[in-house]
């Protein structure tokens, strides 16, 4: 029997008639894959997970350098430590949420597709806000480490000598 089937399909193929028929479903359902597995979210949704990644790996690394037992250490320490961590949690936090409305637009997106919606298009500025927005409270977060830093190198003596320690560290 399974040759007969074999056969059968070899003298079909042979056929000009059923070729062109079997390539143009070839060629139709590679076309559908195609455009069904656009997905205009997942680097959005990419770049969101690894930064989450990053500022949970920021946030346990804030942790470690915290003495055990507590020490009496420099109050600058703690405040760019405690500025960091709440900076960075925010940062997560807000990344979380874009990333949740990522995949909820990404649902969307593909229901829409499914549904073969003419003319689906998916506006840049909104994978750009989703993936901006978090970038914000994580600049804050660079503002505490980048100002503490300054603090120490200057033994907190003010902005303007803070600005000559940055030129000190100038490689030329």
């Amino acid at each position: 029997m399974t040759n007969r089937i074999h056969d059968a399909v070899v003298e079909a193929i042979k056929d000009p008639q059923v070729r062109g028929v079997l390539a143009e479903m070839v060629q139709t359902a590679i076309l559908d894959a195609n455009q069904k597995s656009y997905d205009p979210y997942r680097t959005t949704i990419h770049f969101l997970i690894a930064l989450i990644a990053f500022c949970l790996s920021v946030i346990v690394g804030i942790f470690n350098a915290l003495p055990d037992p507590p020490v009496c250490t420099y109050t600058l320490t703690y405040h760019m430590l405690g500025g960091v961590l709440a900076w960075i949690s925010i940062t997560a936090f807000v990344a979380s949420v874009c990333a949740a409305v990522a995949q909820y637009f990404k649902h969307l997106y593909r229901i829409a597709q499914l549904e073969n919606v003419p003319g689906l298009t998916v506006p840049k500025e909104r994978l750009i806000v989703l993936m901006g927005l978090p970038i914000v409270p994580g600049a804050f977060a660079v503002i505490y480490c980048v100002g503490a830093g300054l603090a120490i190198l200057n033994d907190n003596r003010g902005p303007l000598k803070s600005l000559c320690a940055i030129c000190k560290l100038w490689p030329f």
